[in-house]
């Protein structure tokens, strides 16, 4: 019988943990320092000791890097639960302002589209999808305490929630202010207040 042949190397995008690591770390650090908009692959590969054409291999731009690095800030902030669903209310939607102004003023979520083109709709697409059902919670959670009226349609309340949000800070390129979440938060038809 013939001897298998070795298997060979494989080629591709393997990455060193250890250079991947340091990449994610010098891009949180220089995104804290410069801002986003003055950050560039060039200033995190100098940072991070890797070569340039390392981090295109491994990112196809700099809003890919910037994205991974900070991902575990992007994650659904806890839901509240203060007793109050108003008040609920106004902190998950500061949460999700707060999530869309990470990384600065709202040009840089507007850019970082532009940069990442369909991937960056894709990840902005996921970033609100992870919101719809802790959203829904807290607002059917509203419904069962008798503070919100049964038979309310949670999901469209949270669609068009997102959708001022988002509107406001991609679009507008304006930050929603508190008096603004206050005042789209009390469109909702409280019982007893």
């Amino acid at each position: 019988m013939a001897q298998e042949p070795a298997p060979r190397p494989r080629r591709g995008r393997h990455r060193d943990p250890q250079a991947h690591a340091a990449v994610l770390r010098a891009t949180r650090e220089l995104v804290a320092e410069l801002g986003y908009h003055r950050v560039t692959m060039e200033r995190i590969a100098e940072r991070a000791g890797v070569a340039r054409m390392t981090l295109y291999r491994w990112w196809p731009n700099k809003a890919a890097v910037v994205t991974e690095a900070v991902a575990d800030r992007l994650a659904p902030e806890p839901l509240p639960d203060t007793g109050s669903t108003r008040t609920d209310a106004i902190a998950y939607l500061g949460g999700l302002v707060r999530t869309l102004t990470l990384l600065g003023d709202p040009s840089v979520v507007a850019g970082a589209l532009v940069e990442q083109g369909e991937a960056g709709r894709a990840g902005l697409r996921d970033l609100l999808a992870a919101r719809l059902e802790p959203g829904g919670r807290l607002l059917d959670r509203g419904v069962e305490r008798g503070e919100l009226p049964t038979g309310l349609r949670t999901v469209t309340v949270i669609d068009s929630w997102i959708g001022f949000v988002l509107y406001r800070v991609v679009f507008a390129e304006r930050v929603p202010d508190e008096a603004e979440v206050v005042a789209l938060v009390d469109l909702l038809p409280f019982t007893g207040d």
